[in-house]
């Protein structure tokens, strides 16, 4: 009975391999799709008389009447992707920071142009934002009070961990490699910072797809480039699949 199954095995992996390939290439693209939206956009400054469903963009200051508190450093934003990373053994038993946890949030705004202000709605959808590193916390050490505050109200977030309370013979190995270290970050709009924001016009106001920190060109690079990594990665998964199916 263990021959069958063994030779059943290429033809599994293959599927699986090919399935996980489109559905990376999938994302990747969806993803590639929606930052091209700064391409396509007109640029404008204001979107008084312009048709509802038209894709523009629009740079200037962030103009804000309420905010948002951002979870790990407590600041005044309208758009807010909070990161935790922590130090785990990567491909080949390297340690690397591999995000555990991401959480977007936002509120409407407004972008003041040099002619007008411009009002964003909610929700976004996407936010490239300049990174800000919040706080390195050791495996073994307590965190911020504002931080654990939100682990404890976050499911999957407790550091009760293996790299907590090792195994014995083990935790010489994971102090010293760091591992269960974790980084907290934001990627965060304030009021004032500059942004570009890309999306449809909707009643005289901008339902973003794209809120970005800086140019439309610097927003563009920072995002193409991770989309094409996630075709190049799902193309690869789909080309071990069509071979193992293949060879097998």
């Amino acid at each position: 009975m263990a021959l069958p199954a063994l030779s059943a095995f290429p033809t599994l992996f293959g599927v699986a391999m090919l399935l996980l390939g489109a559905f990376v290439c999938l994302v990747s693209a969806r993803h590639l799709w929606r930052t091209g939206a700064l391409v396509r956009a007109d640029p404008v400054d204001r979107i008084g008389g312009v048709a509802d469903g038209a894709l523009v963009r629009v740079s200037g200051t962030v103009d804000a009447e309420r905010t948002l508190t951002a979870p790990f450093s407590g600041a005044d934003c309208v758009a807010c992707r909070a990161v935790v990373e922590e130090r785990r053994p990567g491909s080949f038993l390297v340690p690397t920071d591999v995000a555990i946890h991401e959480s977007a949030r936002g509120v409407a705004f407004g972008v003041r142009t040099p002619h007008a202000r411009v009002s964003v709605a909610d929700p976004i959808r996407t936010v490239a934002l300049d990174w800000t590193a919040v706080a390195t916390v050791d495996a073994d050490d307590d965190p911020p009070v504002r931080i654990a505050r939100y682990e404890r109200e976050t499911d999957g977030l407790g550091r009760e961990t293996i790299w907590t309370a090792p195994p014995a013979p083990l935790a010489p190995v994971v102090r010293s490699l760091s591992l269960g270290r974790r980084r907290y970050g934001e990627r965060r709009a304030s009021p004032g910072d500059d942004v570009t924001v890309a999306g449809r016009v909707d009643d005289g106001r901008l339902d973003p797809l794209v809120v970005s920190a800086g140019s439309a060109g610097n927003a563009l690079r920072r995002l193409s480039t991770t989309s094409l990594a996630g075709l190049l990665i799902g193309a690869l998964a789909a080309a071990i699949g069509a071979a193992a199916l293949l060879l097998g």
